[in-house]
Protein backbone atom coordinates (compact mmCIF):
# COMPACT_ATOMS: atom_id res chain seq x y z
CA UNK A 1 0.00 0.00 0.00
CA UNK A 2 1.25 3.39 -0.66
CA UNK A 3 1.96 5.59 2.19
CA UNK A 4 0.45 9.19 2.53
CA UNK A 5 0.86 12.17 4.70
CA UNK A 6 -0.41 15.15 5.15
CA UNK A 7 2.55 17.77 5.51
CA UNK A 8 2.76 21.86 5.52
CA UNK A 9 6.03 23.58 4.19
CA UNK A 10 6.99 25.88 6.52
CA UNK A 11 10.46 27.23 5.70
CA UNK A 12 12.58 26.85 2.39
CA UNK A 13 15.81 28.02 0.95
CA UNK A 14 16.87 32.08 0.88
CA UNK A 15 16.87 34.18 -1.72
CA UNK A 16 20.22 34.90 -3.98
CA UNK A 17 22.70 37.42 -3.19
CA UNK A 18 24.00 39.98 -5.32
CA UNK A 19 26.66 40.47 -7.47
CA UNK A 20 28.70 43.20 -8.48
CA UNK A 21 31.01 42.98 -11.76
CA UNK A 22 31.46 39.26 -11.27
CA UNK A 23 32.19 39.51 -7.55
CA UNK A 24 30.23 39.16 -5.11
CA UNK A 25 29.02 43.08 -3.65
CA UNK A 26 30.50 44.15 -0.54
CA UNK A 27 27.37 45.71 1.67
CA UNK A 28 25.82 46.56 5.33
CA UNK A 29 23.15 44.18 5.73
CA UNK A 30 20.04 43.34 8.48
CA UNK A 31 19.42 39.59 7.30
CA UNK A 32 21.47 36.58 6.65
CA UNK A 33 23.06 35.81 3.29
CA UNK A 34 22.57 32.44 1.61
CA UNK A 35 26.04 30.38 1.07
CA UNK A 36 27.55 29.72 -2.16
CA UNK A 37 28.53 26.23 -3.44
CA UNK A 38 32.03 25.09 -3.28
CA UNK A 39 33.25 22.51 -5.84
CA UNK A 40 34.84 19.38 -4.19
CA UNK A 41 37.79 17.09 -5.49
CA UNK A 42 35.90 14.01 -6.45
CA UNK A 43 34.64 12.23 -9.56
CA UNK A 44 31.12 11.41 -10.62
CA UNK A 45 28.29 12.73 -9.99
CA UNK A 46 27.20 14.98 -6.65
CA UNK A 47 28.01 13.27 -3.44
CA UNK A 48 24.81 13.87 -1.65
CA UNK A 49 24.42 12.95 2.25
CA UNK A 50 21.51 13.59 4.35
CA UNK A 51 22.48 14.89 7.62
CA UNK A 52 18.74 14.80 9.19
CA UNK A 53 16.70 13.60 9.71
CA UNK A 54 18.32 10.06 10.75
CA UNK A 55 16.99 6.39 10.61
CA UNK A 56 18.11 5.77 14.26
CA UNK A 57 15.74 8.35 15.46
CA UNK A 58 12.22 8.99 15.65
CA UNK A 59 10.64 11.78 13.52
CA UNK A 60 10.57 14.78 15.57
CA UNK A 61 8.42 18.35 15.24
CA UNK A 62 8.82 20.00 12.78
CA UNK A 63 10.93 17.44 10.25
CA UNK A 64 14.12 19.21 9.59
CA UNK A 65 15.59 17.82 6.41
CA UNK A 66 19.24 19.15 6.01
CA UNK A 67 21.28 17.74 3.83
CA UNK A 68 25.32 18.60 2.39
CA UNK A 69 25.59 17.79 -1.44
CA UNK A 70 29.04 18.11 -3.14
CA UNK A 71 30.30 18.35 -6.43
CA UNK A 72 32.62 17.40 -9.12
CA UNK A 73 35.82 19.37 -9.32
CA UNK A 74 34.40 19.82 -13.38
CA UNK A 75 31.38 21.24 -11.98
CA UNK A 76 29.13 23.52 -9.38
CA UNK A 77 25.71 22.25 -7.62
CA UNK A 78 22.64 22.86 -10.09
CA UNK A 79 19.92 22.19 -8.04
CA UNK A 80 18.95 20.02 -4.86
CA UNK A 81 15.15 19.33 -4.32
CA UNK A 82 14.04 16.84 -1.47
CA UNK A 83 11.04 14.46 -0.86
CA UNK A 84 9.13 14.08 1.89
CA UNK A 85 7.24 10.70 1.16
CA UNK A 86 7.15 11.03 -2.33
CA UNK A 87 6.04 14.58 -2.76
CA UNK A 88 8.14 16.99 -3.72
CA UNK A 89 9.20 20.24 -1.90
CA UNK A 90 11.15 23.20 -3.49
CA UNK A 91 13.89 23.60 -5.01
CA UNK A 92 17.50 25.24 -3.77
CA UNK A 93 20.17 26.05 -5.89
CA UNK A 94 22.38 27.03 -3.11
CA UNK A 95 23.31 25.74 -0.04
CA UNK A 96 22.11 25.68 3.19
CA UNK A 97 20.28 22.90 1.53
CA UNK A 98 17.19 22.44 4.59
CA UNK A 99 13.55 22.26 4.27
CA UNK A 100 11.40 22.05 6.83
CA UNK A 101 8.01 20.81 7.53
CA UNK A 102 5.02 19.92 10.16
CA UNK A 103 3.26 16.45 10.01
CA UNK A 104 0.23 16.41 11.79
CA UNK A 105 -0.80 12.76 11.34
CA UNK A 106 1.82 9.72 13.06
CA UNK A 107 3.30 7.09 9.98
CA UNK A 108 5.00 3.69 11.15
CA UNK A 109 7.67 4.53 8.57
CA UNK A 110 8.72 7.95 7.02
CA UNK A 111 11.03 8.15 3.45
CA UNK A 112 13.04 11.16 2.86
CA UNK A 113 15.01 11.62 -0.66
CA UNK A 114 17.24 14.41 -1.88
CA UNK A 115 18.21 14.75 -5.58
CA UNK A 116 21.11 16.97 -6.37
CA UNK A 117 22.21 17.82 -10.25
CA UNK A 118 25.38 19.76 -11.14
CA UNK A 119 25.85 21.86 -13.88
CA UNK A 120 27.18 19.02 -16.35
CA UNK A 121 23.43 17.44 -15.97
CA UNK A 122 24.80 14.37 -13.66
CA UNK A 123 22.58 13.66 -10.62
CA UNK A 124 23.28 12.13 -7.09
CA UNK A 125 21.04 10.96 -4.30
CA UNK A 126 20.23 10.19 -0.75
CA UNK A 127 17.49 8.49 0.93
CA UNK A 128 16.84 7.55 4.13
CA UNK A 129 13.50 5.86 6.04
CA UNK A 130 12.93 7.28 9.78
CA UNK A 131 10.62 5.62 12.14
CA UNK A 132 7.40 7.50 13.32
CA UNK A 133 4.98 7.11 16.31
CA UNK A 134 1.91 5.36 15.10
CA UNK A 135 -1.44 7.63 16.64
CA UNK A 136 1.21 10.35 17.67
CA UNK A 137 0.02 14.18 16.60
CA UNK A 138 3.31 15.01 16.33
CA UNK A 139 1.88 19.14 16.53
CA UNK A 140 2.12 17.96 20.85
CA UNK A 141 5.88 17.60 20.84
CA UNK A 142 8.23 19.83 22.85
CA UNK A 143 11.08 21.29 20.37
CA UNK A 144 14.77 20.09 21.36
CA UNK A 145 17.09 22.27 22.77
CA UNK A 146 20.74 21.88 21.17
CA UNK A 147 24.45 22.87 22.57
CA UNK A 148 27.77 22.66 22.00
CA UNK A 149 30.00 20.84 24.82
CA UNK A 150 33.80 21.19 24.94
CA UNK A 151 35.29 18.25 26.89
CA UNK A 152 38.65 19.15 28.84
CA UNK A 153 41.43 17.12 30.58
CA UNK A 154 43.03 18.07 33.67
CA UNK A 155 46.15 19.68 31.50
CA UNK A 156 43.29 21.69 29.44
CA UNK A 157 43.59 19.41 26.77
CA UNK A 158 40.40 18.66 24.22
CA UNK A 159 38.63 14.79 25.00
CA UNK A 160 37.88 13.74 20.78
CA UNK A 161 36.82 10.25 21.25
CA UNK A 162 33.72 10.47 24.56
CA UNK A 163 31.28 8.35 23.96
CA UNK A 164 27.43 9.31 24.51
CA UNK A 165 27.53 6.76 27.67
CA UNK A 166 29.65 8.42 29.29
CA UNK A 167 27.75 12.09 29.79
CA UNK A 168 24.63 12.63 32.03
CA UNK A 169 22.87 15.87 30.85
CA UNK A 170 20.27 17.27 33.25
CA UNK A 171 17.55 20.22 32.65
CA UNK A 172 16.52 21.60 36.02
CA UNK A 173 18.11 18.85 37.28
CA UNK A 174 15.73 16.19 35.45
CA UNK A 175 18.13 13.81 33.72
CA UNK A 176 17.36 13.61 29.86
CA UNK A 177 17.66 11.24 27.29
CA UNK A 178 19.84 12.27 24.53
CA UNK A 179 19.22 12.30 21.07
CA UNK A 180 21.70 13.16 19.12
CA UNK A 181 25.44 13.39 20.30
CA UNK A 182 28.43 13.63 17.40
CA UNK A 183 31.79 15.69 16.51
CA UNK A 184 32.89 15.08 13.47
CA UNK A 185 29.70 14.62 11.62
CA UNK A 186 27.98 18.14 12.42
CA UNK A 187 29.90 20.45 10.43
CA UNK A 188 30.32 24.08 12.00
CA UNK A 189 28.93 27.18 10.66
CA UNK A 190 31.47 30.11 11.83
CA UNK A 191 30.13 33.82 11.86
CA UNK A 192 33.59 35.86 12.52
CA UNK A 193 33.77 39.36 13.78
CA UNK A 194 36.86 41.17 13.14
CA UNK A 195 37.06 44.58 14.99
CA UNK A 196 38.36 47.25 12.53
CA UNK A 197 38.14 49.70 14.42
CA UNK A 198 41.46 52.76 14.48
CA UNK A 199 42.89 51.54 17.11
CA UNK A 200 43.33 47.92 15.08
CA UNK A 201 45.40 49.55 12.23
CA UNK A 202 48.93 48.61 13.26
CA UNK A 203 47.91 44.99 14.30
CA UNK A 204 45.26 44.58 11.17
CA UNK A 205 47.87 42.91 8.51
CA UNK A 206 48.99 40.07 11.18
CA UNK A 207 45.65 39.57 12.30
CA UNK A 208 43.91 39.15 8.48
CA UNK A 209 47.03 36.61 8.09
CA UNK A 210 46.57 34.82 10.81
CA UNK A 211 42.98 34.29 10.29
CA UNK A 212 43.64 33.43 6.30
CA UNK A 213 45.55 30.56 7.97
CA UNK A 214 42.64 30.10 10.07
CA UNK A 215 40.09 29.76 6.99
CA UNK A 216 42.51 26.97 5.40
CA UNK A 217 42.48 24.74 8.62
CA UNK A 218 38.55 24.66 8.37
CA UNK A 219 36.56 21.34 6.75
CA UNK A 220 34.90 21.66 2.84
CA UNK A 221 32.21 21.22 4.98
CA UNK A 222 31.78 23.95 7.63
CA UNK A 223 30.34 27.68 6.22
CA UNK A 224 31.80 31.05 7.33
CA UNK A 225 30.63 34.13 7.63
CA UNK A 226 32.86 37.60 7.57
CA UNK A 227 31.74 40.42 9.19
CA UNK A 228 33.40 43.54 10.39
CA UNK A 229 32.87 45.78 12.58
CA UNK A 230 33.56 49.58 13.79
CA UNK A 231 31.60 52.08 14.74
CA UNK A 232 29.01 49.81 13.02
CA UNK A 233 28.44 46.05 11.25
CA UNK A 234 29.50 45.26 8.16
CA UNK A 235 28.52 41.97 6.19
CA UNK A 236 31.19 41.34 3.56
CA UNK A 237 29.99 37.62 2.79
CA UNK A 238 26.79 35.14 3.08
CA UNK A 239 27.54 32.12 5.01
CA UNK A 240 29.87 30.11 2.46
CA UNK A 241 32.28 27.47 2.17
CA UNK A 242 34.07 29.21 -0.03
CA UNK A 243 36.87 29.59 2.06
CA UNK A 244 39.25 30.96 -0.15
CA UNK A 245 36.34 33.66 -1.06
CA UNK A 246 36.22 35.07 2.58
CA UNK A 247 39.78 34.75 2.62
CA UNK A 248 39.86 37.69 -0.03
CA UNK A 249 37.25 39.65 1.37
CA UNK A 250 39.62 39.92 4.43
CA UNK A 251 41.77 40.99 2.70
CA UNK A 252 40.52 44.22 1.77
CA UNK A 253 39.37 45.17 5.15
CA UNK A 254 40.55 48.82 6.36
CA UNK A 255 40.82 50.05 10.00
CA UNK A 256 38.86 53.39 10.91
CA UNK A 257 36.26 54.55 13.26
CA UNK A 258 34.90 53.17 16.68
CA UNK A 259 34.01 50.30 18.33
CA UNK A 260 30.52 49.12 19.06
CA UNK A 261 31.14 45.12 19.95
CA UNK A 262 27.59 44.70 21.74
CA UNK A 263 25.95 45.68 18.31
CA UNK A 264 28.38 43.69 16.31
CA UNK A 265 27.69 40.32 18.93
CA UNK A 266 24.31 40.83 18.44
CA UNK A 267 24.47 41.13 14.75
CA UNK A 268 26.28 38.08 14.77
CA UNK A 269 23.75 36.01 16.51
CA UNK A 270 21.08 36.85 14.60
CA UNK A 271 23.00 35.73 11.98
CA UNK A 272 23.07 32.14 13.26
CA UNK A 273 19.92 32.53 14.28
CA UNK A 274 18.08 30.71 11.88
CA UNK A 275 19.76 27.78 11.75
CA UNK A 276 19.04 26.73 15.42
CA UNK A 277 17.55 23.44 13.59
CA UNK A 278 20.21 22.35 11.83
CA UNK A 279 22.49 19.90 13.18
CA UNK A 280 25.45 22.15 13.39
CA UNK A 281 27.81 23.33 15.65
CA UNK A 282 27.11 27.26 15.21
CA UNK A 283 30.03 29.55 16.50
CA UNK A 284 31.14 32.89 17.05
CA UNK A 285 34.65 33.93 16.13
CA UNK A 286 35.55 37.98 17.77
CA UNK A 287 38.70 39.41 17.16
CA UNK A 288 38.91 42.74 19.40
CA UNK A 289 41.52 45.11 20.61
CA UNK A 290 38.82 47.63 21.65
CA UNK A 291 36.55 48.48 24.45
CA UNK A 292 32.55 49.71 23.18
CA UNK A 293 32.09 53.11 23.13
CA UNK A 294 29.63 52.83 19.94
CA UNK A 295 27.20 50.52 20.46
CA UNK A 296 23.35 51.30 20.61
CA UNK A 297 22.86 48.05 22.23
CA UNK A 298 23.36 47.75 25.98
CA UNK A 299 25.86 45.22 27.17
CA UNK A 300 23.56 43.31 29.26
CA UNK A 301 20.94 42.23 27.05
CA UNK A 302 23.41 41.37 23.91
CA UNK A 303 25.22 39.16 26.17
CA UNK A 304 22.42 37.21 27.49
CA UNK A 305 21.04 36.36 24.29
CA UNK A 306 23.95 35.36 23.32
CA UNK A 307 24.48 33.08 26.16
CA UNK A 308 21.60 31.46 26.21
CA UNK A 309 20.94 30.84 22.58
CA UNK A 310 22.84 27.92 22.01
CA UNK A 311 25.97 29.46 20.32
CA UNK A 312 29.92 29.00 21.35
CA UNK A 313 31.75 32.66 21.43
CA UNK A 314 35.45 32.16 20.72
CA UNK A 315 37.64 35.29 21.64
CA UNK A 316 40.85 36.69 20.37
CA UNK A 317 41.95 40.04 21.74
CA UNK A 318 44.76 42.10 21.27
CA UNK A 319 45.86 46.02 22.56
CA UNK A 320 43.08 47.45 25.19
CA UNK A 321 41.64 43.94 25.63
CA UNK A 322 44.88 42.92 27.32
CA UNK A 323 44.90 46.36 29.47
CA UNK A 324 41.68 47.24 31.01
CA UNK A 325 39.91 44.84 33.59
CA UNK A 326 36.63 45.48 32.52
CA UNK A 327 36.49 44.60 28.91
CA UNK A 328 38.72 41.33 29.77
CA UNK A 329 36.15 40.46 32.21
CA UNK A 330 33.29 41.03 29.64
CA UNK A 331 35.22 38.64 26.82
CA UNK A 332 36.09 35.99 29.44
CA UNK A 333 32.26 35.95 30.76
CA UNK A 334 30.48 35.91 26.92
CA UNK A 335 33.09 33.25 25.93
CA UNK A 336 33.04 30.90 29.13
CA UNK A 337 29.78 30.73 29.33
CA UNK A 338 28.70 29.39 26.38
CA UNK A 339 31.11 26.89 26.02
CA UNK A 340 33.94 28.69 24.19
CA UNK A 341 36.77 30.39 25.72
CA UNK A 342 39.57 33.70 25.04
CA UNK A 343 43.32 34.27 24.28
CA UNK A 344 44.68 37.10 25.03
CA UNK A 345 48.10 37.89 22.53
CA UNK A 346 50.37 41.21 22.92
CA UNK A 347 52.69 39.29 20.64
CA UNK A 348 51.27 39.88 17.23
CA UNK A 349 54.17 37.29 16.30
CA UNK A 350 52.38 34.49 17.83
CA UNK A 351 49.00 35.52 16.28
CA UNK A 352 49.16 32.34 14.52
CA UNK A 353 49.56 29.92 17.47
CA UNK A 354 46.18 31.51 18.98
CA UNK A 355 44.19 30.59 16.21
CA UNK A 356 45.79 27.19 15.63
CA UNK A 357 44.27 27.00 19.00
CA UNK A 358 40.76 28.09 18.31
CA UNK A 359 40.92 26.20 15.59
CA UNK A 360 41.34 22.86 17.42
CA UNK A 361 38.61 23.74 20.01
CA UNK A 362 36.00 24.19 17.78
CA UNK A 363 36.65 21.48 16.22
CA UNK A 364 37.13 19.72 19.51
CA UNK A 365 32.97 20.60 20.10
CA UNK A 366 30.11 18.26 20.73
CA UNK A 367 26.95 18.48 19.37
CA UNK A 368 24.20 17.31 21.71
CA UNK A 369 20.86 17.35 21.45
CA UNK A 370 17.40 16.47 23.59
CA UNK A 371 13.73 16.85 24.23
CA UNK A 372 13.28 18.25 27.94
CA UNK A 373 10.76 16.34 30.02
CA UNK A 374 9.61 19.31 31.74
CA UNK A 375 8.47 21.65 29.52
CA UNK A 376 7.51 24.95 31.27
CA UNK A 377 8.15 28.14 30.96
CA UNK A 378 11.29 30.21 32.13
CA UNK A 379 14.47 29.86 32.98
CA UNK A 380 16.16 25.92 32.45
CA UNK A 381 19.64 25.57 33.99
CA UNK A 382 21.51 22.66 32.15
CA UNK A 383 24.64 20.91 33.48
CA UNK A 384 26.29 18.41 31.65
CA UNK A 385 28.47 15.61 33.97
CA UNK A 386 31.34 13.68 32.23
CA UNK A 387 31.72 9.82 33.75
CA UNK A 388 35.03 9.83 32.92
CA UNK A 389 37.29 10.73 35.39
CA UNK A 390 39.85 13.61 34.75
CA UNK A 391 36.76 15.26 32.38
CA UNK A 392 34.80 18.29 32.72
CA UNK A 393 32.52 19.77 30.63
CA UNK A 394 32.00 23.26 29.38
CA UNK A 395 28.93 24.93 27.57
CA UNK A 396 25.94 27.06 27.92
CA UNK A 397 24.49 27.67 31.55
CA UNK A 398 20.61 27.07 29.92
CA UNK A 399 18.15 28.69 27.83
CA UNK A 400 14.59 30.67 28.28
CA UNK A 401 11.07 28.71 27.10
CA UNK A 402 8.98 30.83 26.30
CA UNK A 403 5.20 30.56 27.31
CA UNK A 404 3.32 30.36 24.54
CA UNK A 405 5.18 28.49 21.83
CA UNK A 406 7.38 27.09 23.69
CA UNK A 407 10.67 27.92 22.00
CA UNK A 408 14.10 26.84 23.01
CA UNK A 409 15.59 29.72 24.08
Amino acid sequence: MRRTATIVLLAIGLTATAWAGGSLASRTVDAPGPALGAAQAFSGGPEVKIVTPRADRPLSNPIVIQALVRSPASSVIASVVAYFEDQELSTLTEPPYRWIVSRTTGASLAQVRVVATDSNGLTGDAEVLVAGTPGLSFEAEVPAVSLNVGVLDERGGFALDLQQHEIVLRDNDLEQEILDFTRSEAPLRVAVLIDHSGSMGNKMADTIEALVEFLQRLEPDDQVKLMGFNHRVTSYTPFTNRHDMVANFAQGIQAEGGTALYDALLYAYHQLEPYQLARERRVIFLLTDGKDRESRTSARPALDLVRAGGVTVFALGQGEALRDEDLREVILDITRTTGGDAYFESDRGRLRESFTKIAQAMRALYFVSYRPSDSTAGWHEITVEIERPGLRARHKPGYRRGGSDGGSR
